[in-house]
């Protein structure tokens, strides 16, 4: 093993064990799905939001995971800078679209968002703030449920839930108003 090869083992046990950051989530970004019915923070007619600038450089073959515009709303987004990320869902007019800034050392998503859009009209987000993949408030699941209805399942994490393992799980009901903006109605959390 050659010197540089000792350096980035070293740094990496240092990063898993060093500070603790690899057991447990270091914010509360999902404190928002702690209430029982979430204040809304989508507003009518507001503009798809830009994709943050995120430092350092993204290694091109996460890049090359995502998925490339197809919709006219996916060029929406890809225009505000969001890489398209995973499938999209469509059903009863609506679109979900998910879209990172950036991705981790193992191409997941962060600083990550879904968009949803009605009749092609931007209805807002499903969380109040960007998302990082094994943190405490990410999306895992999206179900749409009929006309102007969906549901969104975000991971829960403990005190001393690993990053693997979230040992809960936030179910939350949105609707769409008669503006076509989308708007949290529930939310109710479960253990796994």
């Amino acid at each position: 093993m050659t010197s540089k090869d000792w350096a980035v083992t070293l740094m990496a046990i240092a990063a898993v064990f060093g500070d603790g950051s690899a057991v447990r989530p270091q914010n509360r970004a999902g404190s928002w799905l702690d209430e029982a019915k979430p204040a809304s923070w989508n507003k009518p007619g507001a503009a798809i939001p830009a994709a943050p600038t995120l430092q350092g450089s993204v290694d091109p073959r996460c890049r090359e995971t995502a998925r490339p515009p197809q919709l006219e709303e996916d060029m929406r987004l890809h225009e505000q800078g969001w890489d398209l990320v995973g499938t999209y869902q469509g059903g009863w007019q609506m679109l979900v679209i998910g879209g990172t800034a950036g991705y981790d050392g193992m191409c997941r998503p962060r600083q990550y968002q879904n968009f949803v859009f009605v009749d092609g009209v931007y209805a807002g987000t499903l969380s109040p703030r960007l998302m990082d993949s094994r943190m405490d408030g990410a999306l895992e699941r999206v179900f749409l449920q009929g006309a102007g209805r969906l549901t969104a399942d975000y991971a829960r994490y403990g005190e001393k839930d690993a990053l693997c393992c979230p040992s809960r799980t936030t179910h939350v009901v949105f609707s769409i108003a008669t503006d076509h903006v989308l708007q949290p109605v529930s939310t109710s959390t479960s253990t796994r």
